[in-house]
């Protein structure tokens, strides 16, 4: 009886963590090329903005609720994706790996590595070659805190 309730109990956080990573918080709603006022208000169609989210680690999901450390602009030319990223009030004196994601969940590439300054400041910026029916994109800044993703945006090439 008691393997049988661990079992269940195992296969319930399991469902649990497959719900959570295949499904985008009520109300989440990423950024679209086509729309270009964007749902947070910034960047256009060609050149979206959207926050950096701390402790956002659901794959490009935008998590409001979480603080967010900076901004990332995105653009596009053709299979290039260009990713300007903007830490602030991120850990101070920390390095973050920039890396772009795509489609579901799927890596990219390394953008750059940077260390922020004593205020948590730090920029980054490059373009990786990505495939032509890739349309989803998001960035992350892999730090001493984990995660830090930016909600996913829509670039046609």
């Amino acid at each position: 009886m008691r393997k049988r309730f661990w079992g269940v109990a195992v296969l319930a956080l399991v469902a649990l963590v497959v719900l959570a990573l295949s499904t985008s918080p009520v109300g989440a709603r990423p950024v679209v090329a086509d729309n270009p006022a964007g749902p947070q208000g910034a960047g256009s169609s060609n050149n979206p903005k959207v926050n950096i989210q701390q402790g956002n680690l659901f794959c490009g999901a935008d998590r409001a609720e979480l603080p967010v450390i900076g901004f990332s602009n995105y653009h596009r030319s053709g299979n290039a994706v260009s990713v300007n990223f903007h830490l602030k009030n991120a850990m101070p004196k920390a390095t973050y790996r920039i890396e772009l994601w795509g489609n579901s969940c799927s890596f990219f590439a390394i953008v750059k590595t940077v260390k922020t300054n004593p205020h948590g400041v730090a920029n980054a910026t490059g373009s990786v070659t990505v495939p032509a029916a890739s349309t989803r994109f998001f960035a992350t800044a892999l730090g001493p805190n984990g995660y830090n993703d930016t909600p996913a945006v829509t670039l046609a090439p």
